[in-house]
């Protein structure tokens, strides 16, 4: 069943809020704009959630209410993003590393390969 979304009058744009825009700006793309695009699926209890905030007026849309939401989750766990980004490189580097040594094997063998078959 598709929900259409509730109309708001007394909602303002975060613009309309200049000290509420400063504060949540690093959550929400800092001074760098929202140009991508993700589409997610939300059970009915997180729109709802999402409503308030827009019904409350901090946000002008679900698009920005969510956007806050995503950045404060983010800088919240910033511990665990380090953790994986460490990870992550230590596996690109292992990655790497295995692909010089298959590479090498596999020129080792073909020099082989070639040697033998010049002799016959």
């Amino acid at each position: 069943m598709t929900r259409k979304p509730k109309v708001y009058v007394g909602a303002l744009p975060l613009s309309a809020v200049p000290e509420l825009q400063q504060w949540l700006q690093p959550f929400i793309g800092g001074k760098v704009p929202r140009g991508n695009v993700v589409m997610v699926r939300l059970g009915n209890e997180a729109v709802e959630q999402l409503d308030l905030l827009v019904e409350a007026g901090l946000f002008g849309s679900r698009s920005e209410a969510s956007a806050f939401l995503v950045g404060a989750g983010i800088k919240s766990q910033q511990e665990l993003f380090d953790k994986i980004g460490r990870k992550s490189t230590e596996i690109q580097k292992l990655r790497r590393e295995l692909r010089e040594t298959a590479l090498e094997s596999l020129r080792s063998s073909a020099k082989r390969s070639q040697g033998t078959t010049k002799k016959s």
